[in-house]
């Protein structure tokens, strides 16, 4: 299907109550509010590590509504609502808004992306393609196949790439492997894919667990080999029990955010085997030096420290 997109500007006048008045008729809102955006960097019981750097850009813009209607019967008469709610609270005084339509085929969703995700080699010995790309490869190159989805993590991301870099470093052969946050699966298909012996990946997306099982499948990773979990670690005591079933992992990876990678820290204390390696990542470059600290207060040894583009990648040991 064919998509109607429409973008309300408000130049003067209410976010909140046109969200309101629209929400019986709208299934869905992308609201830039640059006074939203300032709050919330600004907020110091905020969680979040990082903000697009692009949602700083003009902060005079004026705030913006943007949704979508399927270019069918059904979608027309649902615009014509929304157009009459616009058209209504338009002639208020003192309140002005815009409408802009624009008419967005649904090939322009689900093909033109893909000319921007191309094949790249990381380290000496893996090489990262789409299901659509064909490469030449004549280094012998351990290949790994990984659609972008609704999961974070193709490979693109300085947080991730990082850790591939490392993985491609370490000696992966028969070592038993905890991927925690796998997202889309990448880094677990790495380590498999460099001669992992086992995997347990963990995510409290469900999304995130059926792609990382999709994504072993697609390049030939025995799912025998392969246990995904849906969960919180930190909050699921029954949880944790089963991610130490099998005993110790000799290798860890956490490619997260910083408050939950030292939320964890104990944890991976207990799970790291002798001799381990524990892979933290997605560490913004102002909270590594806090991150490292903790964890070497917790008993643990840095081995290797990256910084790229803004964000930090530790692998650490136990002492």
């Amino acid at each position: 299907m064919d998509y109607i997109k429409i973008k309300i500007t408000v130049k003067n006048g209410d976010v909140d109550v046109l969200c309101d008045r629209l929400s019986d008729i709208v299934s869905g809102f992308e609201i830039d509010d640059p006074v939203v955006i300032d709050d919330f960097v600004n907020d110091k019981n905020s969680r979040w590590d990082y903000i697009e750097e692009g949602l700083y850009d003009n902060p005079e813009r004026d705030p913006s509504v943007t949704f979508y209607f399927g270019n069918d019967e059904d979608g027309l008469i649902s615009m014509a609502s929304a157009k009459a709610v616009f058209d209504e609270l338009n002639s208020y005084d003192g309140c002005e808004y815009t409408w802009e339509r624009e008419d967005v085929q649904s090939s322009d969703w689900e093909n033109n992306w893909k000319q921007y995700y191309k094949p790249f080699k990381v380290g000496e010995r893996l090489y990262v393609r789409p299901s659509w790309e064909t490469i030449d490869d004549d280094e012998g190159r351990t290949v790994l196949v990984m659609d972008p989805a609704s999961s974070f993590g193709t490979g693109s991301h300085a947080t991730t790439r990082l850790c591939m870099e490392q993985l491609d470093m370490i000696d992966c052969a028969d070592k038993r492997i905890l991927d925690m946050g796998c997202g889309s699966g990448i880094l677990g298909c790495c380590a498999m894919l460099l001669g992992g012996g086992s995997i347990l990946s963990c995510d409290i997306e469900e999304g995130a667990v059926r792609t990382t099982l999709e994504n072993m499948e697609i390049n030939g990773i025995s799912l025998e080999k392969c246990e995904a979990v849906c969960g919180d670690v930190i909050k699921d005591k029954k949880l944790r029990a089963h991610v130490t079933e099998g005993g110790k992992y000799d290798i860890i990876l956490a490619n997260i955010v910083a408050d939950v990678l030292k939320a964890m820290r104990e944890f991976f204390s207990e799970w790291l085997a002798e001799g381990g390696k524990l892979i933290l990542s997605g560490i913004i470059d102002e909270r590594s030096d806090e991150v490292e600290n903790y964890f070497i207060e917790g008993g643990f040894v840095t081995e290797r420290r990256v910084e790229r583009d803004g964000w930090t990648m530790l692998e650490v040991f136990k002492k």
